[in-house]
């Protein structure tokens, strides 16, 4: 899939600035290491969101690595690691998401902390691929 131009097709940056202004001094962690947060991360002005880590599976606890320039946690350090929200990049979000909420932070200091998509799927987008 050519993720860039589907990025741009649902105006990805707009929906990044909307988040942006509503998490505004909040601490975000970017859920998903892989290509689809790789070409995010090169491709659109992700400055205004205060990330503070990329939290991927392939990630050990405690890792030096970084990912695109930002810290990296494990999952299971999501249970303690100070954050307001986590959002998902990946193609499998809701999975991911409810494994997040109900798995991970379930019982923890941040169970109630949101987890969502990043990405959302406007309407006139998901239109156009049925009228396809």
């Amino acid at each position: 899939m050519d993720y860039l131009n589907f990025y741009k097709d649902i105006n990805l940056q707009k929906q990044i600035n909307n988040l942006a202004k509503k998490y505004k001094n909040k601490s975000i962690v970017i859920y998903g290491a892989g290509v689809m947060s790789c070409i995010l991360f090169e491709n659109f002005d992700l400055s205004k969101l205060n990330i503070t880590a990329v939290c991927d599976a392939k990630y050990k606890k405690a890792s030096t690595e970084t990912f695109c320039g930002f810290k990296t946690i494990s999952p299971s350090e999501l249970a303690e690691y100070d954050f307001d929200a986590i959002f998902i990049v990946l193609r499998e979000h809701e999975k991911i998401r409810q494994n997040i909420k109900y798995n991970l932070l379930i019982n923890t200091k941040n169970e109630d902390k949101t987890v969502q998509s990043l990405i959302n799927l406007p309407l006139s987008f998901m239109l156009r691929q049925i009228m396809r």
